[in-house]
């Protein structure tokens, strides 16, 4: 027996994993799970969900499939081609150590101007640990309340990732963890209240 199954995913053009999952219930219908990925830009897209008879599938799954693997296809290439260009603006940015000589000294008068807008502190050692103390503390008291079941409290006072965009993963992963308890924390109200 020939298919051309596999052509028909050449001809889509992505060049990536394609990820199938294939299940097939009591009744005969089958639901398809596809998952593109590429790179970790990608990482969270959602699966395409395709449910329906076999003959059906065989029928249209090809093309129901095109239209969101070429909507994939340019984000992915949005992503990719922002990332260079991300690079190159980075590249550009640095300063060059060749035009320092360029820059004429100020006079006496003005080192003693210590308000320059423009250029970080030297030493901010002190800053960070500051920053970071403040972050530890709003960590322990988001992780006091949840303990005390006050799922509200708690992402109130969790930071927020403007303040701390290094810490960003972690703080939308206590969000969630968060938003979770207090879901299962009201249903469960909710249920002894009824």
């Amino acid at each position: 027996m020939k298919t051309n199954f596999f052509q028909q995913i050449a001809d889509l053009g992505f060049s990536g994993n394609f990820l199938l999952n294939i299940h097939q219930d009591d009744k005969g219908l089958q639901t398809v799970s596809v998952v593109l990925k590429k790179d970790k830009a990608v990482d969270g897209l959602p699966p395409m969900l395709f449910r329906a008879t076999a003959d059906e599938l065989d029928e249209g799954f090809f093309d129901k499939l095109a239209e969101p693997v070429t909507l994939t296809k340019g984000l992915i290439s949005n992503i990719e081609s922002y990332k260079t260009e991300l690079d190159k603006a980075n590249k550009n940015a640095k300063p060059d150590k060749s035009n320092k000589a360029a820059v004429t000294e100020p006079d006496d008068d003005d080192k003693d101007d210590d308000s320059n807008l423009f250029t970080p502190p030297e030493d901010d050692k002190e800053a960070k640990a500051e920053k970071k103390r403040l972050y530890d503390e709003a960590l322990d008291k988001v992780k006091t309340l949840a303990q005390n079941t006050k799922y509200a409290e708690a992402l109130a006072q969790l930071p927020d990732v403007a303040d701390y965009p290094d810490k960003a993963e972690a703080i939308e992963a206590k969000r969630k963890t968060l938003q979770a308890g207090k879901e299962a924390y009201d249903k469960l109200t909710a249920s002894f209240n009824d």
